[in-house]
């Protein structure tokens, strides 16, 4: 399926690595990381809609890190895959894969290691080979100076002119031996192409207010009662929604 507008366009699931690759693309079972942003959500919905539009004889592994400091990406993503189980009742869902860390705010890291060590726990207990993500592309260079973004916080990894198409697609290598596959559908699109899908595909009032950018913790968030409007994600929500998480605007 293709999902394209002004923006850009992304052909989902046609690698022929997942599509012809003799183990792949016998595998049984694929893990979501389900953050409870836009983007890992808008990956989530094209699975189901190719599983459904295939048949596809696939069970789908929601996968969800938590920061015990700040524990509401787990809220959203529950909602998220409660109203996903709405939307697409023949799609055959795995239980919900939690995990929590510790983590320093401003250390990326410390989060990375602990979604390796779990990722790489899933691949050898319980066979899941295939692992899709939402890690999407910063918005295009000059951007962020003309919306005022904190330019400190832009994670270079997600500008476009960096590597090659191996972002979308790429088989994790450990100790020279390797393992999982990794999919990035959304590697070279940014959030304002997310935007024009979610409306093209009638997500933004059910599934959108589920969704949530902000990262910031208790102290700047009201106890996370909204978001923050200052760090760089929400910054980002609202150059491409028009509007930060639930729909809130500027004072």
């Amino acid at each position: 399926m293709i999902y394209s507008n002004q923006y850009g366009e992304v052909d989902f699931w046609n690698i022929p690595a997942i599509t012809e690759d003799p183990e792949l693309s016998q595998t049984k079972k694929v893990a979501v990381t389900l953050s409870g942003g836009v983007d890992s959500a808008f990956v989530m919905f094209m699975l189901c809609e190719k599983i459904k539009e295939l048949n596809l004889d696939l069970q789908v592994l929601p996968f969800t890190g938590v920061d015990k400091l700040r524990p509401t990406n787990e809220w959203n993503a529950r909602e998220i895959l409660l109203l996903f189980k709405e939307m697409f009742p023949e799609v055959n869902f795995l239980d919900h894969y939690v995990f929590k860390y510790d983590h320093e705010p401003n250390n990326t890291n410390m989060k990375r290691k602990q979604h390796v060590l779990h990722e790489r726990k899933l691949y050898a207990e319980q066979d899941v080979k295939l692992w899709l993500c939402g890690k999407s592309a910063n918005p295009p260079t000059g951007e962020h100076k003309k919306d005022d973004f904190l330019v400190t916080a832009r994670e270079v990894e997600r500008d476009t002119n960096l590597g090659d198409h191996f972002k979308i697609f790429t088989r994790i290598q450990r100790d020279g031996v390797y393992n999982r596959w990794l999919y990035r559908p959304l590697a070279f699109m940014h959030k304002k192409f997310m935007a024009e899908e979610y409306r093209k595909n009638n997500l933004m009032e059910e599934l959108f207010p589920l969704t949530a950018s902000c990262i910031e913790y208790a102290e700047k968030t009201n106890n996370f009662l909204g978001p923050c409007k200052k760090c760089w994600w929400c910054k980002e929500k609202k150059w491409a929604f028009g509007c930060y998480d639930g729909g809130a605007v500027d004072d």
